[in-house]
């Protein structure tokens, strides 16, 4: 375990905002990032993103949620919001050339393909960037955006797909995506919103928070922001994210926010007995964000 300051301001100076597994979730004092503090080293973090991370019942001892269920499983469902998000990307810039970090099996990265840009993925899975290799045909680096070393401004655009709440140095990761994409470039991010009424609400049973096995960092529009101003970004909009998912599963889900789970699993199980459970539908919890902004 290591002990780490404040990332955006570099304070040490942070209140108790949960503990959960053992592990205390904490808010800065000064500037509002929250964060998990002592966490896992970065080396040992890496080393969760197997193949199983990717195929798994999501909770751990009742309380953790943990990685995906089946995520190539949904790849419909992930697809049709991928491409919502391509569209809105298309909306802010026109087709070239694309960084797509931490592509997890490349769903995104054949989707932008397909549609007329220039694609690479990054990933730190060897399970995830040998699937979207080998199955789909894509140029898919392994290992962190920084030891890549991609060159300076060789980007039009770049994305983030639920992935920087998992970095261990989120204002140097940004930093770094300013440096290789072109001034007037595009950044796409979406993480979960710690700001939002949902998060609020829940505090420490928030399903985002219970991800302190992989999730380190949690932003607010306002810490987000900021932490881009930094670097070089103007922001463009900020909007909350939705995705598809299956009606059952979906239901399902939402057990774990409800004090008594009991009714909507019995409406998931009503769902699966009229036929619906794989009736698709687009949901918008509002715990996360969708973030573009320019390179200045």
């Amino acid at each position: 375990m290591e002990q780490v300051r404040c990332n955006l301001c570099g304070a040490d100076d942070t209140r108790l905002i949960a503990v959960i597994d053992q592990l205390r979730i904490v808010r800065c004092k000064r500037c509002g990032l929250t964060y998990v503090n002592p966490r896992l080293a970065q080396s040992e973090l890496q080393e969760i993103y197997t193949e199983s991370y990717y195929d798994h019942d999501g909770i751990v001892n009742g309380l953790e949620f943990f990685g995906y269920e089946d995520y190539v499983a949904d790849e419909e469902n992930i697809k049709l919001t991928f491409a919502d998000r391509l569209r809105t990307i298309e909306k802010l810039t026109a087709p070239g050339r694309l960084l797509d970090i931490g592509c997890a099996t490349g769903f995104f990265l054949a989707l932008a393909r397909d549609n007329g840009w220039q694609v690479v993925g990054t990933e730190v899975s060897t399970f995830s960037a040998g699937y979207a290799r080998e199955r789909l045909g894509l140029d898919v680096r392994l290992g962190t955006l920084k030891s890549l070393g991609f060159e300076a401004g060789s980007f039009d655009t770049v994305t983030m797909w639920d992935v920087l709440e998992h970095v261990t140095d989120p204002m140097a990761e940004l930093g770094e995506i300013a440096r290789i994409l072109r001034t007037g470039g595009v950044l796409s991010i979406i993480t979960p919103d710690a700001g939002s009424l949902v998060a609020r609400i829940l505090g420490d049973r928030w399903e985002e928070y219970r991800r302190v096995r992989e999730h380190v960092y949690f932003f607010s529009r306002r810490t987000l922001s900021r932490m881009l101003h930094e670097v070089g970004f103007e922001i463009l909009k900020v909007e909350s994210a939705g995705k598809f998912f299956y009606l059952g599963p979906a239901l399902e889900r939402l057990k774990y926010y409800t004090w008594d789970g009991a009714i909507t699993l019995a409406a998931s199980k009503l769902v699966y007995r009229l036929g619906l459970g794989r009736l698709r539908v687009r949901v918008n919890p509002f715990t996360k964000m969708t973030v573009y902004a320019r390179k200045r």
